[in-house]
């Protein structure tokens, strides 16, 4: 099955709405490392060196499988530091605040807003972050959004997460003998294999997005670097180590993530022909298990 096949043929699949709200969420923060998690999946996640961002925006659609109340988590970290010891703690002036907006046609709607418990600060030393000294600070709050689309693939999936030694252990081989696998794809075999490999998670995401041909095909050209792409000279994929599983979507999916900075365990670099220098990447690898199925899947 080819490449532009799979494209293509994914697009037939995908159903056309007559409204077709986009849900994006424009965020930013101080003093602070952070993740927001949409659903118990992780939507954006910040641990750098400059303290804060601001005015990020990012699509919310894709973590959204059905109309309906949707759960947002905010948890705060300490700000990042290379040269502080683990007891760092939150500051008075550690913040997230963010509002989601809903946009249909190019007209946008603020329909939620949000900030981390702040006081104003009075001129004499008093206010900001209401708990300072913290190590970690987590809420959740719970918004209604409507999409057209009705998704099931995690209403069919198993539970993963286990407290028992044995069957984590045994799930550990599985889900490293997975990123194995896509490891293997990218170096030794072919760009149709990965298509393979991800084509629910395209066809998922495409209906989430609402993608054309055109959006998908550029996708994959920009988001999928290969090591046969005729625009790069270098391409390479670190071994699968120094790694620690996390669960998400309520135990459902499975990943993992390196030690030292959180980000995907699946992960090197690649450089452009027309560029100095190497770009380190992250290949995001969520994993999950049909229910009635006994293989692991790319969510």
């Amino acid at each position: 099955m080819s490449f532009s096949f799979l494209i293509s043929y994914g697009q037939k699949e995908i159903k056309k709405y007559e409204e077709e709200p986009m849900y994006k969420m424009i965020l930013s923060s101080s003093e602070c490392s952070f993740s927001i998690l949409v659903n118990d999946i992780p939507l954006y996640l910040f641990f750098g060196r400059s303290g804060g961002v601001s005015a990020t925006s990012i699509p919310i659609n894709r973590n959204v499988e059905k109309s309906g109340k949707q759960k947002i988590t905010v948890r705060m970290y300490p700000k990042y530091s290379e040269t502080e010891k683990n007891s760092q703690t939150l500051g008075v002036n550690a913040g997230v605040k963010f509002t989601i907006e809903k946009e249909i046609d190019g007209d946008d709607k603020t329909i939620v807003e949000f900030k981390t418990p702040f006081k104003d600060f009075d001129g004499k030393g008093n206010g900001g972050f209401l708990y300072p000294g913290k190590t970690f600070y987590e809420e959740t709050i719970y918004v209604d959004l409507k999409v057209p689309y009705n998704l099931s693939v995690l209403d069919n999936a198993e539970i993963l997460f286990t407290e028992d030694a044995k069957k984590l252990d045994q799930l550990e081989k599985e889900v490293v003998a997975k990123y194995n696998e896509i490891r293997n794809i990218y170096m030794t075999g072919t760009k149709e294999e990965l298509a393979n490999v991800n084509y629910n998670k395209e066809k998922r995401l495409a209906q989430q997005m609402y993608l054309n041909e055109a959006e998908i095909k550029d996708g994959w050209d920009n988001d999928y670097q290969f090591r046969t792409d005729s625009n790069l000279d270098f391409f390479d994929l670190k071994p699968i180590e120094k790694y620690e599983m996390k669960f998400y979507a309520e135990g459902k999916i499975i990943t993992l993530e390196k030690i030292n900075n959180k980000k995907s365990a699946l992960w090197g670099g690649f450089k452009r022909k027309d560029k100095e220098v190497v770009t380190t990447t992250y290949i995001l690898l969520y994993l999950y298990r049909p229910i009635g199925s006994n293989k692991l899947e790319i969510y």
